[in-house]
């Protein structure tokens, strides 16, 4: 098994691609624990873990609040020993020109795209210095490669701070065996954006089986490049 006695730490991991992703580290043989908002929404996952649901924990985190992240990167670390992947895949999403969007709107995107990550990574990144092993994954958006994302500006900003954070985090922990990767996918193939956008061109949307198998490929590299990975139909 590829992930066999490797701990990962998935946040978002009861939505549409983080469940894709919970399940196929699972199924790899990782222990996976999950931080979730939602009871319904554990009961799920939970339940689609089938076999493996012993290697599958779930702590309510409020990833907004960085005492309840620390306390859940502490317990995790704790319980199982290690940390060795961290998949920081939750966020939002709020559309809005520069103009029409709200400072609320503003500080809620960085909150949840931005803020969450960083706070993840303050107290898991001195438990991966110490094992001088881990391998991070961040997920921005691809909807900023090719337009810098007008009509989504606080999104659009957060996510590529995201980027940005992913980039010089690689480069700090360079001499160590960490890798970090920034995925930036394309429209993703989940029942949120079918209903959001049911007259758009579905061929160039990208499943999140497709994602997952990405995810899977980047947590067993060696070497840190490319730290910026874009996913979109046909790459």
């Amino acid at each position: 098994m590829d992930f066999q006695n490797r701990v990962a730490l998935v946040t978002g991991g009861t939505g549409a691609l983080g469940s894709a992703v919970v399940l196929n580290l699972l199924e790899g043989g990782a222990q996976v624990a999950v931080s979730y908002i939602v009871d319904r929404e554990w009961q799920e996952i939970s339940a689609r873990a089938g076999p493996w649901q012993a290697k599958l924990e779930g702590w309510r985190v409020d990833l907004t609040r960085p005492p309840e992240v620390e306390s859940w990167v502490r317990s995790v670390h704790i319980h199982r020993g290690r940390i060795d992947y961290v998949l920081a895949i939750a966020g939002g999403f709020s559309p809005g020109k520069v103009h029409e969007t709200s400072d609320s709107v503003w500080d809620l995107m960085l909150k949840l795209n931005l803020r969450s990550v960083a706070s993840l990574l303050r107290p898991v990144l001195p438990i991966m210095i110490r094992q001088n092993f881990g391998r991070i994954i961040t997920v921005s958006s691809g909807a900023i490669l090719e337009r810098p994302g007008a009509g989504i500006a606080a999104y659009a900003v957060s996510k590529a701070a995201v980027r940005q954070l992913s980039e010089l985090l690689a480069e700090e922990v360079k001499p160590l065996d960490i890798c970090v990767h920034c995925l930036m996918p394309g429209t993703m193939d989940t029942e949120a954006n079918r209903q959001a956008m049911p007259d758009a061109d579905r061929s160039q949307w990208v499943s999140t089986a497709e994602v997952a198998g990405v995810i899977h490929r980047l947590l067993l590299e060696e070497v840190q490049t490319p730290v910026v990975v874009p996913i979109i139909r046909g790459s």
